[in-house]
């Protein structure tokens, strides 16, 4: 098992949370890393802190003017050297053995991408294992592996939970798009594909901080979250509609389901009541595909009778 993994870390202005991050990372029982760090033009003390660590010849040191975090992550793919790719979000950290027990799946099951399931960290609480995913090696098979894996109760769509082989990544030309949400599980999306097989193992080895001043948060505290998952989803639908990939299509009223779950879920631990977040929802979703997914009774029923639970 030496396969080299690739580790894409964009930081924007993240001065509390970066050291925590980067010596998770660093520490892995897996070696075999080389760790590209973005700085995506911060104005606070992140790249002193990033320097701190380049002393470590895994380390590879990218800084950019400000440019957003899906330029970054692209910067990190066009940077990658590994047969392997991943992503860390520069607030959240690792178990130390989440890269070594995903890369032994990833081998033995000869994977296109290994997925492991993840922490909730919030202020008060840690909600464990939150996705509960079962350890299994599946192939992927449009709309079948969409729905059942995709498009959960509690979904893990996210591009930190997983390993990517990296030539397929690379030779897609998928890359992340700029919204301002919702890019990594477009990203996601997009390339199922291309891919032929997956492998899921169940531990919650990646920790997901939930900030109160994090993009869906504030997104959500705006009442404009709904239209950014629109978005999103429409950029989907296209995509698989222009490629040809018409199977993936029978997926899409799960995956509108699991867009209208989130909203809820997120819109409510920003303090919304039911009326705004039906509000923010009908407005966010006129006349956009998503909303040709779902109908009234379906939207009232996830905010009002606990669908989104």
């Amino acid at each position: 098992m030496n396969h080299k993994i690739s580790v894409i870390i964009p930081c924007y202005n993240v001065e509390e949370y970066v050291e925590k991050c980067l010596e998770s990372v660093l520490s892995q029982t897996y070696e075999n890393l080389e760790v590209i760090v973005v700085n995506d033009g911060s104005t606070d003390s992140t790249a002193d802190i990033i320097n701190l660590f380049l002393s470590d010849k895994r380390v590879k040191y990218i800084d950019q003017t400000n440019s957003g975090v899906t330029a970054a992550r692209n910067r990190g793919i066009e940077a990658a050297t590994g047969e392997i790719l991943t992503f860390v979000d520069s607030d959240d950290w690792l178990e130390l053995d989440m890269y070594e027990k995903l890369c032994s799946a990833f081998i033995a099951e000869k994977a296109d991408v290994a997925v492991c399931d993840y922490n909730l960290i919030f202020d008060d609480r840690v909600d464990i294992k939150y996705s509960s995913m079962a350890d299994e090696a599946v192939d992927i098979i449009a709309p079948d592996y969409f729905v059942k894996y995709c498009c959960k109760a509690k979904p893990n769509n996210y591009i930190w939970t997983r390993l990517y082989k990296a030539d397929i990544v690379k030779k897609s030309g998928i890359r992340f798009e700029h919204y301002k949400l919702g890019d990594d599980t477009l990203f996601n999306f997009k390339l199922l594909p291309y891919m032929k097989r997956a492998v899921h193992i169940s531990p919650g080895m990646y920790n997901y901080l939930q900030r109160s001043n994090s993009n869906i948060f504030t997104a959500a505290n705006r009442g404009n979250l709904a239209k950014v998952y629109a978005d999103t989803f429409d950029s989907l639908v296209t995509h698989y509609e222009s490629n040809g990939f018409k199977e993936f299509l029978r997926a899409m009223p799960n995956h509108a389901a699991t867009r209208l779950r989130s909203v809820v879920f997120y819109s409510r631990l920003s303090g919304m009541d039911n009326e705004a977040i039906l509000k923010s929802i009908k407005e966010g979703f006129r006349g956009r595909k998503i909303a040709e997914y779902l109908s009234d009774e379906q939207i009232r029923e996830m905010i009002y009778d606990g669908g989104a639970k």
